[in-house]
């Protein structure tokens, strides 16, 4: 980096689950670097997971709504979503999240999506005719049947779980598709995994929420069927859907029963941000989020933000809680709270700390690529 030329950096994070979210990550820094004397532009990030809603939210200047709903074991609980003028804001995992149950708690056979319906229902009585869905973080693999059952779906199953994808015989669409025929959706995705098979929603998602080998089996070969009803009732077939794994499957679901567009989380925030146009005025981009690794190349911020720099000639650093070897290569410097940190509870714990630290190797590390040019 030129220090003499270009002063500018480009702070564009993702959160760091449980512990700094991205706006906390900008400000942090931005005070920190600032005071060294150089300009920042803060862009704070999703990639339709986690916290993406909020993102979305403060680049349309939207309002949060909040209203009670249920979580992913039908428990009551308030959430919010955001709104402006008629489009709505929605995340899947402030209603019905697994960052609200704890480890005990995961079960897969009853956990479902019924509570995003309900912040849905209650956006459309609202006037919202445009619907923005942020859909990471889902703590059960329900095909989104718990949500589309509160939106007007009617299910035909005999089973007593909670998680209507384990035994649904057969659906009638009606109601649900008359109710939604004006209803414009586009949905951020955070993955590129079908919906079924060995890089499906079960097999990759189903064991991190709980799910035992046997239930993956059970729960892919579900899918599948739920995949057959889908193109009985409508003539699409999501077997090979790109993004149509996320969240269980529900984004298979609403693409074949709704219209929905499916799109890369992190390619709408990076627009919306107007990342492209701000990329060009920098001297260096600094992204981040709590781990990166070969995933983080697969539709994630900073593997997408790297990759945009790389071929714009831009340094790019990544700051982190913890880094795999394999991508290290990826960025021209990557900074790692677990490098200072006691143990990974402590960088956890300490987040802003240790970001506070990382921001003054930062600006060694701008100084000596300045005299090294």
């Amino acid at each position: 980096m030129n220090l003499i030329n270009n002063r500018n950096i480009l702070l564009a994070p993702n959160s760091f689950k449980g512990c700094l979210d991205a706006f906390e990550f900008c400000r942090i820094l931005a005070s920190e670097l600032e005071e060294c004397g150089f300009h920042t532009i803060s862009l704070p990030l999703g990639d339709g997971g986690d916290g993406t809603a909020r993102i979305v939210a403060h680049y349309l200047h939207a309002s949060p709504i909040k209203t009670k709903t249920v979580d992913a074991l039908g428990r009551e609980h308030f959430a919010s979503y955001y709104l402006k003028d008629s489009t709505a804001i929605i995340e899947l995992a402030e209603a019905c999240g697994l960052k609200h149950l704890k480890r005990e708690e995961y079960d897969i056979l009853n956990t479902n999506t019924a509570g995003f319906g309900i912040l849905i229902n209650h956006a459309l009585s609202q006037g919202a005719n445009n619907l923005i869905l942020c859909v990471g973080g889902s703590a059960s693999v329900d095909g989104g049947t718990g949500a589309l059952r509160e939106m007007g779906l009617t299910i035909v199953n005999n089973s007593q779980n909670r998680n209507y994808i384990t035994d649904i015989k057969r659906i009638n669409t009606e109601l649900l598709q008359q109710k939604f025929k004006e209803i414009h959706i586009t949905i951020l995705c955070d993955v590129d995994n079908s919906i079924c098979g060995p890089e499906g929603a079960a097999a990759v998602f189903a064991p991190q929420k709980g799910a035992s080998r046997e239930q993956v089996v059970m729960l892919d070969k579900q899918l599948g069927l739920w995949s057959d009803l889908l193109r009985q009732n409508t003539g699409k077939d999501v077997t090979r859907l790109r993004h149509g794994g996320a969240a269980g499957g529900i984004t298979a679901a609403m693409y074949a029963l709704l219209n929905a567009q499916l799109v890369s989380g992190s390619e709408y925030c990076l627009t919306l941000s107007r990342f492209h146009d701000y990329l060009l005025q920098a001297g260096v981009v600094i992204t981040g989020e709590g781990k990166i690794d070969l995933q983080s190349f697969y539709g994630k911020i900073p593997g997408t933000i790297a990759n945009f720099c790389q071929k714009q000639n831009i340094p790019v650093y990544a700051v982190v809680g913890l880094a795999e070897k394999q991508v290290l290569p990826r960025f021209d410097k990557v900074f790692t709270m677990s490098q200072y940190a006691r143990s990974v509870q402590d960088s956890i714990k300490n987040a802003p700390s240790y970001l506070k630290i990382i921001a003054q190797a930062i600006v060694d590390t701008l100084y000596l690529s300045a005299y090294s040019d």
